[in-house]
């Protein structure tokens, strides 16, 4: 019966691996009790402390819990692991049997001091809800590998709410009152998906939706160990004027089964959206086989910048005008207000070096050490200020946000340099498998932090950089920005990252330049003089 605790303490002790779970019945009661200690849960029964760790109930299906308020959905970066799965439990009563689907709520790599979360029908007329607040003292310490299960949100089964779409809504706040906001959205699944006694041939997966501001984020839970899935088939779906079509359409290769898969959509115009997710496997060939499908609830995406594009469509002469007159203006802030007035040569004064920001997605790890070989060779050999997130272990705080803020405070420059595709959560080789660090995510934090600051008047410089082996996809924060290809670009990139300085001016950045530079001057007096006498 352990799958009634409402939390689980994940502990590694020295020489020894297993988890340890502390089991506590009364978390997931009906009572009306406002706040529960939860400290024996994290810590073990050895603590009694009830502040260190607290939840905050809210009576079900309430108004009070359906008014609780959550940020804009902005970024959740930072908020650590937050993974939705569900489970069937039987509950007998009275002689009769009710079976429960219960929606696990896994926290990993836990990251905050208060986390709120709902659970909320999506349907406006219904009080469909279940809320609760977990606090942690700032006195407790939690590492990475920590572990917390909620699973006290029961739908029955048998009742109306299979199939029914609900939200999670969840927001976290850190010590330092950084706050991370998340939402998923998913379709309650029938029993007979959770039986351990399913069949490929009857399997359908769980899926919930992330929705970011810039894309959704499809969520597929692993199979079940007895079945042997293949991968993956995902269309996106899209309904236009007549009717739903087909959007895109990837194949996923399954070959870790343990986790779940993700895969990232990127919204570019307004519609009606939803995924189908066909499981493959020997019975069911992406072809003309009998193949079972299951779909994701339906998202409506509206934006200011459909409508604008619908608007301009039926005034092109004003568009002409109107891009001709933008690029006139342009022409003249970039020449008076974002001119670096600090690199006007001075006799005998040094050049400022170019502040360079650069992003890429540490997934792959060849890409990774491609990298930093390229921002090496960058500093040593033409003196750039190069800033990239391999500097951050090097800083006395260690800490990804600061670094990230300052980096981008800092750069006149930002260089988004492209890896490769992404095709599954599979590697075949170690030089395939992500970098995990203490690090991730600091890529997602700065094109956010560069989407916000497009606003802005300080005029930075975007460019994406190409390698040979960069096919992958170029985030919409950059994807109008300059592209330079290596190493068939590589004089164009060196010259716009100059801002056009004279050979002269841009060799005396580094140690080696003025060293050169140095000897000619000694030389050419030295020779001078001789020829003289």
């Amino acid at each position: 019966m352990w799958r009634y605790l409402f939390f689980v303490f994940l502990a590694f002790m020295v020489h020894s691996t297993d988890a340890v779970r502390w089991h506590d019945h009364q978390l997931c009661g009906n009572t009306t009790q406002r706040a529960r200690g939860c400290t024996t849960q994290i810590l073990g029964r050895e603590h009694a402390d009830i502040d260190s760790c607290t939840i905050e109930t809210f009576p079900a299906n309430s108004q009070e819990c359906k008014k609780m308020q959550f940020s804009p959905i902005d970024s959740n970066a930072f908020i650590g692991g937050v993974n939705l799965k569900p489970y069937i439990l039987s509950d007998r009563q009275s002689g009769y049997s009710v079976n429960y689907t219960v929606l696990n709520i896994t926290f990993t790599n836990i990251k905050w001091k208060t986390m709120k979360f709902r659970f909320q029908l999506a349907k406006p007329k219904h009080l469909q809800n279940h809320c609760r607040n977990i606090v942690l003292s700032n006195e407790v310490t939690v590492n990475d590998q920590s572990v917390l299960y909620y699973d006290c949100y029961w739908s029955t089964t048998d009742g109306n709410y299979t199939g029914q779409s609900h939200y999670l809504d969840f927001e976290a706040t850190d010590e330092n009152r950084v706050v991370n906001r998340g939402q998923y959205y998913f379709n309650i699944p029938s029993a007979q998906m959770l039986s351990p006694t399913v069949t490929e041939e009857e399997w359908l997966p769980f899926l919930y939706l992330e929705i970011l501001n810039d894309r959704m984020r499809l969520h597929i839970n692993p199979p079940p160990p007895q079945l042997n899935i293949a991968g993956y088939e995902i269309k996106v779906m899209k309904e236009a004027d007549k009717g739903t079509q087909v959007d895109k359409v990837t194949i996923l290769k399954l070959k870790n089964t343990t986790k779940d898969v993700m895969y990232d959509y990127s919204l570019l115009n307004n519609g009606s959206y939803n995924f189908v997710v066909t499981p493959l496997h020997a019975k069911c060939q992406a072809i003309g086989g009998k193949c079972l499908s299951v779909e994701s609830p339906k998202i409506v995406i509206t934006s200011e910048i459909r409508s604008l594009n619908v608007c301009i469509a039926s005034i092109t002469a004003l568009l002409v005008a109107t891009l001709f007159a933008y690029y006139i203006v342009l022409r003249v802030i970039r020449r008076y207000w974002c001119k670096d007035y600090g690199l006007a040569l001075v006799p005998g004064k040094i050049p400022a070096p170019t502040q360079v920001l650069v992003i890429y997605s540490p997934v792959n790890r060849l890409h990774a050490e491609c990298v930093t070989s390229f921002v090496t060779y960058l500093r040593s050999e033409y003196g750039f200020d190069v800033m990239f997130d391999g500097d951050i272990s090097a800083t006395s705080h260690g800490d990804p946000y600061i670094w990230a803020e300052e980096a981008f405070r800092l750069a006149s420059h930002v260089m988004y340099i492209v890896g490769p595709t992404e095709e599954a959560n599979i590697y075949n080789n170690i030089y395939d498998k992500p970098i995990i660090n203490a690090h991730r995510n600091v890529d997602k934090l700065l094109l956010t932090r560069l989407r916000s600051d497009r606003v802005a008047k300080n005029c930075k410089d975007v460019l994406n950089v190409f390698f040979e082996h960069s096919d992958g996809e170029v985030p919409i924060e950059t994807k109008h920005a300059k592209v330079f290809f290596l190493l068939k670009d590589w004089q164009k990139l060196i010259a716009y990252l100059s801002k056009n300085l004279l050979p002269k001016q841009h060799i005396m950045r580094t140690e080696k330049g003025k060293n050169f530079l140095d000897d000619l001057a000694k030389a050419k007096k030295v020779l001078s003089e001789r020829h003289q006498c």
